[in-house]
């Protein structure tokens, strides 16, 4: 390291970050133990030069130049790790929670210059690093300053921006460390702030939920999983940001209804659209039944839009109906042609291809994944005490299949189906014919509850047949005949997906 003209803040003597004398590091020491301000400047100013030695662009001159990577290293990581400690210490900030009165701090006008300094290098170090561990170190460490960055508005938005940006696009333990941040910043930093939380929440998940393959549906899914935590926070806010992207969506669909043009319909029919329909059932199954608890409905106000603009049906949301449709389709009814073509992955197309369309293995995924979809749904409703009534116009639809079907193989599928169906009806009567109330006991009959939240499909059976009643509180789902053979056809699926999925990379990267 070598002295140039002096930074913004002060002209200091050179800082010794490599080999010292004795006495010079007993005196560093010294100064460390005691939180001497004079040092801490010092230690910023090389901390800024080192963020910036990489910005062509930043004409200024600092007080020091890192050279070596070992000292470059060894000083970011000191002022990741205590130069936090420091700040505490003079604004004796022992909770976490007094962020909110520490910046009346009699101390504070006097540490805010170094503070605004500090934070303003972090920010500037996420822009300049792009090693995975030094970015997941940044990230871990910058946790402890939350509290300050909520201090200051301007630069928690600049924070704010960094931490979405790595939540969409680093690795799963960053991006989740990322959101715990985003997650904090949002529970303590004043309002409005949660508004532009939540607003970067979505705006980012729209924007890297545009590619769906096999390899980004992972990432997806745990970015979702992730955003639907933060609007447990203040539901207020959450209110308010769920009604307005949810009337944008509504908005795009009646576009695409009266303009009749490609652009408008390619507004709805792309794989944004679908998974922002996922995102906001998830987040309104989460917490409907947590505003129902704490007596506030406010997230139940959306449930109707919300439904019209997934389906456009009544209140309830019968999707079975849209499964047998399938059976009447020309794909199914007609004879298919032989093909060698590869099964097709419907987790990733919203189109079929034109060479499958006629062609037996096109017909032969409809099938498999009609039968999955069926069972999935009904899984859904398999404790409730309304089953044995919900499945009978299912079990005469698919026996009238049956009878006029020539697919053999698919008719023993179904044949399958229909007995689990019947199965699972014989075991609910079992457990009916012991309760103690009628079906006029609303309050005995129908209990909110909080249990399936993950699927599309779920959603609907949570608000409105709720399985989890008075009458099937101490009965598990996987315990029923229809639950267990689903359970077990999950893992199936799961471990089948797992090995496709290793296929694929090793294909791809024996082609790449």
């Amino acid at each position: 390291m070598s002295e140039s003209e002096s930074s913004e803040l002060s002209d200091y003597d050179e800082l010794n970050y490599g080999e010292s004398e004795d006495s010079e590091e007993q005196e560093e020491n010294n100064n460390y133990e005691s939180h001497s301000l004079r040092s801490l400047q010092r230690l910023l100013v090389a901390f800024r030069a080192a963020t910036n030695i990489n910005d062509d662009e930043n004409e200024k001159t600092f007080a020091f130049k890192i050279t070596d990577p070992t000292v470059f290293n060894n000083l970011i990581v000191v002022c990741l790790k205590y130069v936090i400690e420091v700040f505490d210490h003079h604004l004796k900030r022992e909770n976490q929670d007094l962020s909110k009165t520490m910046c009346t701090n009699k101390k504070w006008k006097t540490l805010e210059p170094l503070v605004k300094s500090y934070l303003n290098t972090i920010i500037h170090m996420f822009k300049q690093i792009t090693e995975d561990d030094m970015i997941y170190l940044i990230v871990k460490e910058s946790e402890k300053i939350i509290p300050y960055y909520a201090c200051l508005p301007k630069l928690a938005n600049h924070y704010l921006k960094q931490l979405l940006e790595i939540w969409g696009t680093a690795k799963d333990k960053t991006r989740i460390l990322a959101f715990l941040n985003i997650r904090k910043l949002a529970s303590i930093s004043p309002a409005p702030f949660i508004d532009f939380c939540l607003k970067g929440i979505y705006t980012t998940f729209v924007q890297y939920c545009k590619d769906t393959t096999p390899f980004t549906i992972p990432s997806i899914n745990l970015m979702r999983n992730c955003a639907v935590e933060m609007y447990g926070i203040d539901f207020k806010s959450s209110y308010q940001s769920a009604f307005r992207y949810i009337r944008q969506l509504a908005i795009h669909l009646r576009n695409s209804s009266h303009k009749k043009n490609d652009e408008s319909f390619n507004a709805v029919y792309n794989w944004q659209y679908i998974h922002c329909l996922d995102y906001w059932s998830n987040v309104l199954a989460t917490y409907c039944d947590q505003e129902r608890i704490s007596g506030e409905n406010s997230f139940q106000e959306l449930i109707y839009p919300f439904v019209q603009v997934s389906t456009g049906t009544g209140t309830f949301i019968p999707l079975a109906p849209y499964l047998f449709d399938i059976l009447q389709s020309s794909e199914i009814r007609r004879n298919p042609k032989p093909t060698t073509l590869k099964p097709l992955d419907f987790m990733i197309i919203l189109k079929a291809p034109k060479n499958y369309l006629h062609t037996r293995v096109y017909q032969e995924g409809i099938y498999e994944k009609l039968l999955e979809l069926l069972f999935e749904y009904y899984s859904c409703f398999c404790s409730s005490i309304a089953f044995p009534e919900l499945v009978i116009p299912a079990i005469i639809q698919i026996k009238r299949h049956i009878k006029h079907s020539k697919n053999l193989k698919f008719n023993k599928q179904l044949q399958q189906l229909v007995e689990k169906l019947e199965q699972n009806s014989k075991f609910i009567e079992q457990h009916r014919s012991q309760i103690d109330f009628s079906p006029n006991d609303h309050a005995r009959v129908v209990k909110p509850f909080s249990l399936l939240n993950q699927l599309f499909i779920r959603f609907y059976n949570k608000i409105y047949f709720n399985p989890q009643s008075a009458f099937s509180q101490n009965m598990n789902q996987d315990s029923t005949p229809l639950g267990s053979y689903v359970k077990s056809n999950r893992r199936l699926k799961e471990k089948k997906e797992k090995m496709i999925n290793l296929e694929m990379q090793v294909n791809y990267a024996d082609q790449s």
